[in-house]
């Protein structure tokens, strides 16, 4: 037979205790969300409410206790004086146990509407007499039961007890008597809390009324945005306090107001202003590329029809760094404002031009007809700029190149028709300057090939296809080797040999320039180190480009290579340019002090082909003047060749400076030059560019220090 497990013994009570929990603090949990939902005066008026019934509650119930122990305890009292009267009387009845006497006195209280019952026992406990029901006086303690009340008093013969006399009594007039007290009390308290709750009514309205005429004001504000209004409630209490408050946060709230108001509507201005400097070149006021490139863009996205040709030129000033340098950049940016006008002016309403950058200009025509109507107003702009211009008390005369691509004719986008038209303008500088150039593909050839040999070229550094080769430096009163030149070589692997005009420039524009001049420098200098080691005092000399020379760290890097390289400083020549020192020549000033006070030699390479001026020459801390080739190769037969070549010669001396003639082919041209005062020579008179094993086999052949000048 199946046995069933009886539950644990407490597990089914605990399951209700708990729920019992939950229910509870559910409950509890509702009540408390109610009263914190409610407003403060209903939340303040709930809980006077409920202060004064609990208060009430508690007055009823202990007057009540305290009447109704008052009115038993004069109940019990008056009993036992009536209980020991009738002792009394019936205690000799006892005494002689005389039955019907004590039955007789007991009969007696019947007359008392109030005695329910009464009976007299002997002291064995036997009854001896008694009125009312059987049973109606019961044998306990004397207290009170639900409608009547038992005491006791014992029947005594001097100190001899002879029974007890019981005796109950109605209590419904107590009760009566306590009903009516409670119903006067409670009246009272009724009245009491009705008086308590107008009392703290008045003075809750005291607090609650300026609390919700301050939130409603702060509603108005905060909804209404009116910072005038200001709250009316006086006082030194809290409230008073609170409403100080609220005036003086919305007095800085106004105050704030007005200086973000101020601040906000100077930020905008601001804001227009930094838009328009954003858009807008600060020199010329046109669009600068920043404006160009949203146009382009928003061209990309078709938010300008594109029905038609347009047409993008792409103008840069010829030898305006000329102006800069010789007459300042204030100058300078008066030249590119009044060339901005031109252009402004001779272009229509729509087309849009913009200072690209420098001396760099950009025209975008929209709805041009075709390529000739470009070259038009191409050619137009170029005879626009080209007129003198007035610049205070200055005239200037400055040019112009200019690039043409045609859209959608040359480019697919706008980014191309930039690239295709910026090297159309290349292609008109190479021209000649000055010049018109309509992009064709052959343009974009000649600047991929540019492109490839950069590339290749940053391969060539690491792929050791580079090397130097080196030119002697003959001094020409003596026919001694007194330095070397050091020249960058390049032997490409498919091109073949590539000639440093060709890759030189290319590096400039690449940054690649600072990297492989600084790998020449060491390379020479450790080579002269050996070469003076072996045979004597050898300079060498090394070539500076200009990005070289912009580098303000230059100086200290040639320092270090020399050092680390162990060759002595007055054995190093730096050979720059003309146009590199007239870039910045309060620059090129500072830089080359720098340099001879280190030790280096300093010498001007292609000297008469710039536009030196004298005054700064003097200035320039120089060794050595070297003459261009171009005024060497005709010095023989042209008068003028040889009329530069004898004042060069005379300015070096008065400038305490030696002169090097470069590229001597002839005989005569080395003793013409012995003969007027050059002091050195260097060509292929007396050798060509060699290699490092070509240059020891020079320099250790008999008599190889001296060489044949005639």
């Amino acid at each position: 037979m199946p046995t069933t497990r009886r539950p644990r013994r407490g597990a089914w009570r605990s399951v209700p205790s708990c729920c019992a929990w939950r229910v509870t603090s559910t409950r509890g949990m509702a009540v408390s969300k109610f009263l914190r939902d409610l407003p403060i005066n209903k939340k303040l008026w709930f809980i006077n409410i409920v202060t004064l019934a609990l208060a009430g509650v508690v007055a009823a119930v202990l007057q009540f206790v305290l009447i109704w122990d008052i009115e038993l305890e004069s109940a019990r009292a008056n009993a036992l004086v009536q209980a020991g009267i009738v002792a009394d009387n019936a205690a000799p009845a006892v005494q002689f146990l005389d039955q019907s006497n004590a039955q007789e006195i007991l009969e007696g209280l019947r007359r008392d509407p109030q005695v329910l019952g009464a009976r007299i026992l002997l002291a064995d406990g036997s009854l001896f007499a008694e009125i009312g029901s059987k049973g109606m006086v019961e044998a306990a303690d004397d207290r009170t039961r639900l409608g009547s009340l038992v005491v006791r008093t014992p029947l005594q013969d001097g100190a001899q007890t002879l029974g007890t006399l019981e005796l109950r009594l109605e209590t419904s007039n107590v009760f009566r008597r306590i009903l009516s007290y409670l119903s006067a009390v409670g009246a009272a308290t009724l009245a009491a809390l009705v008086l308590g709750g107008l009392v703290i009514y008045r003075l809750q309205r005291t607090i609650t009324v300026p609390l919700s005429e301050l939130t409603q004001l702060m509603r108005e504000v905060s909804s209404g945005g009116d910072l005038s209004r200001r709250s009316s409630i006086a006082g030194r209490d809290e409230l008073g306090e609170l409403s100080c408050s609220f005036n003086r946060m919305i007095e800085q709230i106004e105050a704030r107001s007005l200086m973000l108001s101020h601040e906000l509507s100077e930020r905008q201005r601001a804001e227009r202003q930094l838009e328009h400097l954003a858009h807008h070149d600060p020199v010329t006021g046109l669009p600068n590329r920043h404006f160009f490139g949203k146009h382009l863009s928003q061209l990309r996205r078709g938010r300008i029809a594109d029905d038609g040709l347009m047409a993008l030129l792409f103008i840069d000033l010829d030898n305006f760094k000329f102006i800069n340098d010789t007459f300042g950049h204030d100058s300078g940016d008066q030249v590119l404002v009044a060339v901005g006008e031109r252009i402004s002016g001779l272009l229509r309403g729509n087309d849009l031009v913009v200072r690209f950058g420098g001396d760099e200009f950009v025209v975008l025509l929209e709805h041009v007809v075709d390529e000739v109507r470009a070259l038009r107003i191409a050619s137009k702009i170029q005879e626009g700029v080209v007129k003198p211009l007035q610049v205070g008390s200055q005239e200037y005369r400055v040019s112009c190149s200019i690039g043409i691509s045609m859209y959608p004719d040359h480019a697919a986008s706008f980014d191309e028709l930039l690239q295709r038209a910026d090297a159309a303008m290349y292609a008109a500088k190479q021209s000649g300057k000055n010049c018109v150039e309509l992009w064709r593909p052959a343009i974009s050839e000649s600047s991929s090939t540019r492109f490839l040999l950069e590339s290749d070229l940053r391969q060539a550094m690491s792929a050791g296809q580079l090397s130097l080769y080196y030119q002697p430096i003959i001094d020409l009163s003596s026919g001694r080797v007194a330095g070397m030149e050091a020249l960058l070589r390049w032997q490409h692997p498919t091109r073949g040999f590539v000639a440093p005009a060709e890759f030189i420039p290319i590096a400039e524009e690449a940054g690649l320039i600072i990297e492989l001049g600084e790998w020449v420098m060491r390379t020479a200098f450790s080579q002269a180190v050996i070469w003076n080691r072996r045979h004597g005092r050898l300079f060498m000399a090394v070539n500076v480009s200009g990005r070289q020379f912009r580098d303000r760290e230059f100086a200290d890097k040639v320092e270090s290579i020399v050092r680390s390289c162990g060759l002595a400083p007055e054995l190093v020549e730096l050979e720059v340019t003309e146009s590199i020192v007239m870039e910045n020549t309060a620059e090129a000033i500072r830089l080359l002090q720098d340099l001879a006070s280190r030790g280096f030699s300093l010498s001007m390479d292609d000297f008469g082909t710039g536009y030196s001026s004298l005054s700064y020459l003097k200035r320039f801390p120089l060794r050595k003047l070297k003459i261009d080739r171009s005024f060497v190769s005709d010095l023989i037969i042209n008068r003028e060749d040889m009329a530069i070549v004898k004042t060069i010669i005379g300015l070096a001396g008065m400038l305490s400076m030696k002169v090097v003639a470069e590229g001597v082919e002839t005989p005569a041209q080395a003793r013409s030059l012995r003969d007027q005062g050059c002091e050195y020579g260097q060509g292929y008179h007396f050798s060509k560019p060699l290699s490092v094993p070509a240059v020891e086999a020079l320099l250790n052949e008999e008599q190889s220090t001296y060489l044949p000048l005639f």
